[in-house]
């Protein structure tokens, strides 16, 4: 009787599941091959069944014609922080209300167009609490992967805190919040974030711009507790990532056994070399130094100062990078505050500064998804998800079209549409 009952359940469910047909004018299926126009797409409960240059619609698809636009993969971020508008109480918020203020920008996110983010450092695993939020369908939001919080020193890049020292902070440096003054600390670490429900460990190599104690050419943690901290992730097939901006820090990550480097804003011969042999991935976050290069940023007036001292090193980076085709996964290094920049500036800013648009591309969808792990994202192949974007011309003549996103598709359902 069960196996009947079963059978009933599964036969209702696939005939109620929606077919989708989308007509492109363009069609990229895959951003490291020629486009297709036109071409058309299939989504069949949630997942792509067919594209290319000649499919026919199933009998019972719902038809969507976007022949007048370019149809590519919905973009990956590969580094964001989580935004939370600006507080109005003086006090930091609640981990209850940093969630709630997180939410609406990782909704923002979805309707932009963005299929994953990787959330690399958080308080209070506000990234996990989220990404089970929108995995069981309370909130809107993209696929998340969750760092928890990132492994610092005292006074290191993760470190906010400006509380005088008569103030008992005990509680706060702990391993459970990212705090390593150990090898030992950092073993603990990375299994406390892991535990709490982290899928990407984030160390912090270097100092940086946004923390007001250190600067980028800063060492922060130690050679040997970040390959303590990469040996556990590791054990548990967990990537880790550094926020590394100086050279010693960059190369003492990598030796260390860092998935990716996070800014790499002093890159050398020896360090790209290492990069390509290693398969070591390089996200610059070139965008997020543009801002401030170009006096967009509202940060405070030290790490305008700071930034713009790092651009001098940032931007040859990555020029040396492209030079010696680096394998690169987009970043934007945002906290997708709802209305400000995305993924989608950062491929623009790429450009701007030397890439291929086609490259720009691949780092955004598949480069990205194969950090990430997520294996059915990236292309519109079949057996991939069916997430996808509509943009208002070819960006792969005119990257400023990245800019002009008209309909957006996630899961297969229609997520956001522009075009009337």
């Amino acid at each position: 009787m069960l196996k009947i009952v079963l059978s009933l359940v599964l036969v209702a469910s696939a005939a109620s599941a929606e077919v989708v047909y989308i007509k492109a004018g363009r069609l990229i299926v895959d951003a490291s091959q020629a486009p297709i126009a036109p071409g058309a797409v299939v989504i069949s409960d949630g997942m792509i069944t067919a594209s290319g240059p000649n499919v026919t619609p199933p009998a019972s698809a719902r038809q969507i014609d976007l022949s007048a636009y370019t149809v590519m993969p919905s973009l990956i971020d590969a580094h964001i922080h989580l935004g939370g508008g600006a507080p109005r109480e003086a006090q930091i918020p609640s981990p209850a209300l940093s969630a709630l203020k997180a939410a609406p920008g990782m909704a923002y996110a979805l309707e932009s167009g963005v299929a994953a983010v990787r959330v690399l450092g958080s308080g209070d695993f506000v990234d996990v609490a989220l990404r089970n939020a929108i995995d069981d369908g309370t909130i809107p939001g993209p696929h998340v992967l969750p760092a928890g919080h990132a492994l610092s020193i005292i006074g290191g890049h993760g470190d906010r805190t400006l509380m005088p020292y008569t103030v008992s902070l005990a509680d706060l440096y702990t391993p459970a919040n990212g705090f390593v003054s150990s090898p030992a600390d950092a073993e603990k670490a990375v299994q406390l974030q892991i535990k709490y429900g982290a899928r990407v460990i984030k160390l912090m190599a270097s100092g940086g711009v946004g923390s007001p104690l250190d600067f980028p050419g800063d060492a922060n943690l130690s050679f040997e507790e970040m390959r303590v901290a990469c040996e556990q992730a590791h054990m548990h097939h967990i990537k880790v990532a550094a926020h590394a901006e100086n050279l010693r820090s960059i190369l003492d990550a990598m030796k260390a056994g860092v998935d990716s480097i996070e800014h790499g804003s002093e890159l050398d011969q020896e360090a790209v070399d290492y990069m390509k042999a290693h398969h070591v991935i390089y996200v610059p976050t070139v965008n997020v130094v543009d801002t401030y290069e170009q006096a967009r940023s509202t940060a405070s007036e030290v790490s305008k100062v700071k930034a713009r001292n790092l651009a001098k090193s940032h931007f040859a980076s990555f020029a040396l990078a492209l030079k010696n085709d680096v394998t690169m996964a987009a970043g934007s290094d945002n906290g997708y505050r709802p209305g400000g920049a995305t993924v989608y500036d950062e491929v623009v800013t790429d450009v701007k500064y030397g890439m291929d648009p086609r490259k720009a591309l691949q780092a955004a969808t598949t480069e990205a998804a194969a950090l990430l792990g997520f294996n059915k994202l990236g292309t519109l192949a079949p057996g991939m998800e069916g997430d996808l974007v509509a943009v208002q011309g070819d960006p792969l003549t005119d990257i400023q079209s990245l800019k002009r996103v008209r309909f957006v598709v996630f899961q297969g359902k229609i997520i956001r549409d522009s075009t009337r």
